[in-house]
């Protein structure tokens, strides 16, 4: 008979009974007594707490424009500013791109990066029509980390920026997401890419 059984376990068959040997005797180590915890230690605004440091995830995203990988939206567009000459501030507050319109503005960037194609400034503010389209609703990278954090585009010294209001179908109870929070947006890109 195979030997495979958990401790204490027993087999009932046709051709007999067979029990496994029972679990050996518990050392103490790991009892109750040798380490009592209270309600109190378990909280974590007790003592001890304060070492423990909470995991964030920080999104590697790569450049509109060339292979440098950044670790955020906001740093993103700095460097795209300073390196490529392409100011995404200016032209998301001259068309006042919501979040749908920011992800086909992404998509058309890279898109026409993909293709070779110059992409300027001037270019996108003076033809809105360009990347308003519903095919740029299409990620043109996979699992684009960028479309993941579009809210952190979010123009801070812009307090008309459409990224950082919150939008008119969120209601006062907090049944949605402000505009920064992440959640909301990030799950209309995730239905979106689906």
């Amino acid at each position: 008979m195979n030997n495979s059984l958990p401790p204490g376990w027993r087999v009932i068959n046709n051709t007999g009974t067979w029990t496994a040997p029972a679990a050996p005797p518990d050392s103490g180590s790991d009892s109750e007594d040798a380490n009592p915890l209270t309600e109190e230690d378990l909280r974590p605004d007790s003592p001890g707490w304060e070492d423990v440091e909470e995991e964030v995830e920080v999104a590697s995203i790569k450049c509109l424009i060339c292979d440098e990988r950044l670790d955020g939206a906001r740093k993103l567009v700095v460097h795209c500013m300073a390196i490529h000459n392409l100011d995404m501030d200016r032209i998301r507050k001259e068309h006042r791109l919501d979040f749908l319109a920011t992800i086909q503005l992404v998509n058309y960037i890279r898109s026409g990066v993909r293709s070779n194609d110059t992409i300027t400034t001037d270019h996108l503010v003076n033809n809105p029509d360009a990347f308003r389209q519903d095919r740029f609703m299409q990620p043109v990278l996979e699992d684009d980390a960028l479309l993941y954090s579009i809210d952190e585009l979010a123009n801070p010294d812009d307090p008309d920026d459409p990224l950082a209001q919150k939008s008119d179908n969120e209601d006062e109870s907090g049944g949605a997401e402000v505009a920064g929070d992440g959640i909301g947006h990030r799950m209309v890109v995730e239905r979106a890419l689906r």
